[in-house]
């Protein structure tokens, strides 16, 4: 790192001493697939008014900004983040039930897995949809997360978010909630940069903040908690029979219309396939496992090789689910089927 680099992260470091911050800060370890270089600063928010203070920072010493929740979902470039990452905590990761829990105001730190907890036991029959997805709430959001059971955007009334500027607030129409998609992973959201599933630098620069979210759910019931709670439980039985047991980030692609990313990639005899030490699940084919030590150039090179062969072998191109930020070395070279 260069002279100038340093004295941009030294002045940050200092302005932020009431803050927790570290530098160099490995990410492998905050990720699920385990892998990921580290970040020039990484920095951790309470509250809104630091959330607001580290946009002013970043935006004052231009550096970019990559807001890090749970590290599901997510594949950080061998050689981690450039500029600043920010984490939530304290404030922004609690959780209070409201309207004899029929609304939930969480704080987009407070783990998805908390959430879903909560609702099913207050009988949000949606919640059923949320049960084994791991990570943030504010990451959920991002992507609108669930399955066919219910989406976590199904019952989100409201987002509030920090920019540089201010408080900023989007109701659910605005939030244009979609299969894994949501307005955040776009750009030029009330005129500021949103990250969104970017491999280039340059485009790392997200200036709007998640903070909050408030979900209403009116069909809430007491007496179909124990009912919810089974079948949630079924499905996590499920979840947990057909789903590696290795590191990884999940689902790495979308299931296209109609059909499943799993069976194409199966389908197409990709099982076991590995390049490094990242490997095609055999035991979900929709599922790049981390074998130990493995690369993020690992992981993309063995998507790159199973997008490729799936559209030759079915007429399908796959698309990624799970979120690639961060500086990427060059891809590996080979494989081995």
């Amino acid at each position: 790192m260069s002279t100038t680099d340093l004295r941009w992260r030294d002045g940050l470091v200092a302005a932020w001493s009431d803050l927790e911050v570290e530098v160099d800060a490995p990410l492998s370890r905050r990720t699920t697939f385990g892998i990921g270089g580290p970040a020039d600063v990484l920095v951790t928010a309470t509250d809104e008014a630091s959330v607001q203070r580290v946009l002013q920072g970043v935006e004052a010493a231009q550096q970019p900004l990559f807001v890090l929740g749970g590290g599901s979902n997510l594949l950080v470039g061998d050689l981690g983040i450039r500029g600043v990452v920010l984490t939530l905590a304290g404030r922004l990761a609690e959780l209070h039930v409201d309207d004899g829990g029929k609304r939930l105001t969480v704080g987009c730190g407070c783990t998805y897995p908390r959430l879903t907890r909560t609702a099913l036991d207050l009988g949000w029959p949606g919640a059923v949809g949320w049960m084994g997805t791991p990570g943030q709430v504010g990451g959920a959001v991002l992507m609108n997360a669930g399955s066919r059971h219910g989406e976590i955007g199904d019952d989100v009334t409201l987002v509030e978010a920090v920019s540089a500027e201010g408080p900023v607030t989007f109701d659910h129409a605005a939030c244009a909630f979609g299969y894994r998609t949501s307005v955040f992973q776009r750009t030029g959201v009330g005129g500021a940069r949103v990250d969104a599933s970017i491999t280039s630098v340059d485009q790392q620069v997200s200036r709007l903040v998640l903070t909050r979210v408030i979900l209403q759910c009116d069909k809430s019931s007491t007496e179909k908690a124990r009912e919810l709670d089974a079948t949630a439980k079924d499905l996590l039985a499920r979840r947990h029979r057909t789903q590696p047991k290795l590191r990884s980030a999940g689902s790495l692609f979308k299931n296209p219309p109609g059909d499943a990313a799993g069976r194409l990639i199966e389908a197409a005899g990709l099982k076991g396939f590995t390049v490094g030490h990242a490997q095609v699940s055999p035991v979900h084919a929709n599922f790049v496992v981390n074998l130990g030590g493995a690369l993020a150039r690992d992981v993309v090179a063995v998507a790159d090789h199973v997008i490729r062969t799936v559209a030759a072998h079915s007429g399908i191109t796959l698309e990624w689910e799970v979120r690639r930020v961060g500086d990427f070395s060059p891809p590996a070279v080979g494989g081995a089927a």
